[in-house]
């Protein structure tokens, strides 16, 4: 179990305060919309924050961006910094914010002020390189005493930034220990939110050391991390162990500085239904997938479970008679229907409306209004949405995306292309093929290598065939992203291959899981050595043997058939977590599928290992940092 990224939540606490506080120039007050031409000793400098007005609409990140350009590099830094702030403000992409920052020079001395300010902003745009580097630098001078403080949140928040668990909950006992006195409601607020988002994450040794070098303060923050690491997955001996924790140390300093979402788990009664209905289309087209997911949800249920099921075939069943049955059988908790138009059939159902529902699908429509209604499903956009973050952290500069020209490529291309638009303020360049046979084409297209191949040609016919030439590749393009099965992806790799020229390096190529096929032999997995991929923890690693177990015994040995049995697997794991990730909105917890969370539209959003084909095996890759 692992609490997954929170730094939004700690970045808006940061931006509700500096909306207040936000850098700006003077601005003297004059009867004329335009910016009053006075001395530059009084224009240039940015406010304290302490001395700031409201906003004028005028002056806007547009406007400080150009007041920048006319000073100058130097000059204009402040100006650039106030302008990046303000870009935030107005919800501007996280690549328009890249695009302002990007000319302001790390090593200019400015004011401290100003770059513990820029540095902040370098961990909003996740540029956390540059944001260690600047703050290395102001700490090797001597600081006053004011900016201690700030400076050590900061080094916690780049070792957040960096997912550096036990460095990040060590450095903030410390300044707890250290500077307690001259924390603010703020400071207090910040660090508990950073401490609560990674000390569910560090080793168990790592915790009692804490308590060793702490006291009492780290000690209340190690048993809670224990109790959730250990206990949210028994429904019955949750709320116990954290009523009990309350009790012990609801009177130690820092309890009301608490993040809300501690405060809010005391109380939340976890969903322990005795009675669960199953709603999928054991007949007709989907009937094999149905029952697939049935063997799994069922396979999840323990022996001593006090748990009935009531399995219903939603191509059989109408609406009235399952509603009648239900409400009959005093059904606790409904999972299903699977198929979309049911979802929306049933979202209807007054009668079904107060009875908590994981749908097994997600809807385009308003589906959000019921707080007790949930959505899960294997939805391939999650993986784009991380292939796209991976590619971000790792500094992939300019991807290239091939895909399957159907229905299936072309909306997660468009997908890919948008989020990727959105993150960096940049277009990713795209080819599709429609079979096989325009493979070739379409990787020679996408690397330019027609290009390079015609330019040979006519340098033979000017200078004779013995000349010796060698086709180049393009060489701006540092990573592919592959969407296409596994079939597919077997015939795209070795285009890349042979097509990338001897003056480049070998172009890193990523895949979704549609690229993986279980029961692999040596040499298939050997063809496409070096691919990179996301997949379900369970498929590549075996995370559960008992599961694997009953699988084995119900099922074929069939890549969808088993992604979808784990599916129904997680589906019943989760009926008593749901609250508990509903209130802790930053929680992942380790399913057959992958690490499971609930978004703030009530819909689980998985997170899948990234692996690697190498030397005919597959290895699993270490969570990047």
């Amino acid at each position: 179990m692992t609490l997954g990224q929170t730094s939004k939540s700690v970045f808006s606490n940061w931006l509700r305060l500096t909306q207040l506080c936000v850098c700006m120039i003077v601005i003297v007050s004059c009867s004329s919309s335009e910016p009053s031409k006075e001395p530059r000793s009084k224009r240039t400098k940015p406010q304290r924050h302490d001395q700031l007005r409201e906003v004028n609409p005028v002056y806007n990140s547009e406007y400080f961006l150009n007041r920048a350009d006319e000073l100058g590099l130097i000059e204009g830094r402040p100006y650039r910094i106030t302008a990046a702030e303000l870009a935030i403000q107005e919800n501007h992409s996280i690549g328009y914010i890249k695009k302002i920052l990007v000319n302001i020079d790390l090593d200019a001395r400015g004011t401290l002020d100003n770059d513990i300010t820029l540095i902040k902003l370098l961990l909003h745009i996740k540029s956390n390189q540059d944001a260690e580097r600047l703050l290395i630098r102001l700490k090797r001078g001597v600081l006053p005493i004011n900016y201690q403080v700030p400076m050590w949140l900061l080094t916690a928040q780049v070792s957040s930034n960096n997912n550096q668990h036990v460095k990040t909950v060590r450095t903030l006992f410390r300044v707890k220990d250290l500077y307690a006195k001259r924390l603010s409601t703020f400071d207090k607020i910040l660090a508990n939110e950073l401490i609560w988002k990674h000390i569910v994450q560090v080793p168990e040794d790592s915790l009692n050391t804490f308590v060793k070098d702490f006291g009492s303060e780290a000690a209340s923050w190690v048993q809670l991390a224990k109790i959730v690491r250990n206990n949210i997955g028994a429904p019955e001996q949750f709320p116990i162990e954290l009523a009990r924790w309350h009790t012990n140390y609801s009177r130690f300093d820092d309890f009301e500085y608490l993040p809300q979402q501690i405060k809010d788990l005391i109380s939340v009664a976890p969903y322990s239904p005795t009675r669960i209905a199953l709603l999928l289309p054991l007949t007709g087209s989907l009937s094999a997938q149905a029952q697939a997911i049935r063997n799994g949800f069922l396979a999840s249920l323990n022996f001593d479970d006090n748990v009935e099921v009531t399995i219903l075939d939603t191509e059989v069943e109408t609406l009235e008679s399952i509603e009648q049955k239900l409400l009959a059988e005093s059904v606790g908790f409904i999972v299903g229907p699977l198929k979309k138009d049911k979802i929306t059939e049933f979202q209807k159902s007054e009668l079904l409306a107060n009875i908590p529902t994981l749908y097994l699908n997600s809807i385009e429509l308003e589906q959000y209004d019921n707080p007790s209604q949930f959505y899960f499903s294997l939805a391939p956009e999650d993986e784009i949405d991380q292939a796209v973050d991976y590619f971000i952290r790792k500094k992939i500069a300019y991807p290239a995306l091939i895909y399957a020209d159907n229905s299936l490529g072309r909306r997660l291309a468009e997908q890919f292309k948008q989020q990727w638009l959105f993150q960096t303020d940049k277009e990713i360049e795209t080819i599709a093929f429609k079979n096989k046979l325009k493979l070739g084409v379409a990787v020679k297209n996408l690397l330019d290598v027609n290009y390079s191949e015609q330019r040979v040609r006519d340098m033979k016919r000017l200078f004779g065939s013995h000349l010796k030439t060698e086709s180049r590749s393009r060489n701006d393009i540092d990573a592919i992203y592959v969407i296409a099965n596994s079939q597919q992806t077997r015939l795209i790799k070795p285009f890349f291959d042979t097509n990338v020229s001897v003056f480049n390096k070998l172009l890193p190529i990523y895949a979704s899981s549609r690229s993986y096929l279980i029961g692999e032999t040596r040499s298939q997995k050997r063809d496409l050595n070096g691919l990179t991929f996301t997949e379900m923890p369970w498929l590549v690693k075996d995370t559960n043997l008992e599961a694997t177990s009953i699988y084995r015994e119900v099922s074929e040995d069939h890549t969808q058939l088993k992604k979808l049995f784990a599916f129904g697997y997680d589906a019943k794991y989760l009926i008593p977590l749901l609250k508990q990730l509903q209130t802790l909105s930053g929680l992942e917890v380790a399913g057959l599928t992958g690490k499971l969370s609930l978004n703030d539209k009530n819909t689980i959003k998985r997170y899948l290992d990234w692996s690697r084909y190498q030397q005919g095996k597959i290895v699993v890759l270490k969570q990047l940092n």
